[in-house]
């Protein structure tokens, strides 16, 4: 995709079924994604597996909502050892935060002694 990205044009796009990505985080072109079948998690019908639920049982960690959003997508797009590429460039991740701005983008952190963890 070649054209500006805009908010508004996002937000039509994820409307429609469609979202962007880049084929890595140096790379500036973005690209149209569309599953078929698309994934959806029915929070009406949301289960928690067995060994999930005994170790929030133990409270390694807490759960916040939209506490750093930023910092979600900032830890989701770094290279680490277990991922070696991402999808999320500079692009991705301004629109990203701008559509947090507006109340469209919300992240679900996981914390730990005050410190953002995961990845």
């Amino acid at each position: 995709m070649t054209e500006e990205l805009t908010t508004s044009t996002l937000l039509t796009a994820y409307a429609n079924g469609y979202f962007p990505m880049a084929e890595h985080q140096d790379d500036d072109t973005l690209y149209w994604f569309s599953p078929d079948p698309r994934g959806i998690l029915p929070l009406e019908d949301f289960h928690i597996p067995h060994g999930l639920a005994k170790t929030l049982k133990k409270h390694p960690f807490t759960l916040r909502v939209n506490t750093d959003f930023e910092g979600t997508m900032r830890g989701c797009a770094e290279i680490v050892a277990k991922r070696k590429e991402t999808w999320i460039n500079g692009r991705i991740l301004d629109l990203y935060i701008e559509l947090h701005r507006m109340g469209h983008a919300h992240s679900v952190e996981a914390w730990r002694e005050d410190k953002l963890v995961g990845g």
